[in-house]
């Protein structure tokens, strides 16, 4: 399993491999705003550079994320082309659904 952590994981990480069917899985841990998101964002795009549709972001252990977050998610669906988000908590889902952005990041709870 690829991980990469910022200097403080409390502050952010992300965490990827396939599951048992087969689907890549990335979870994003702690939080992520303008501190780390470039850096998870750059370990993100190289773990699903190459991975075959769909990429699944799980964010059950996503605490918090700002307008930066939602930009890193963006170019991950850029990136792999289609991404399903799973899990987000209440604040974070509320974050994801005042923007917009759910045709784009769409939620499975």
């Amino acid at each position: 399993m690829a991980s990469v952590e910022s200097p403080e994981p409390v502050l952010g990480a992300l965490e990827g491999a396939p599951d048992a069917s087969g689907v890549f899985v990335v979870k994003l841990i702690g939080e992520i705003d303008i501190s780390n998101a470039t850096k998870l964002g750059t370990a993100l795009d190289a773990m699903i550079t190459g991975v075959d549709e769909p990429v699944v972001v799980d964010l059950s252990g996503l605490e918090f994320m700002d307008s930066s977050g939602i930009a890193m998610l963006l170019r991950a669906v850029g990136g792999a082309g289609s991404v399903e988000v799973r899990n987000p908590s209440t604040v974070v889902r509320r974050i994801i659904e005042c923007t917009g952005l759910t045709e784009i990041l769409r939620i499975h709870s």
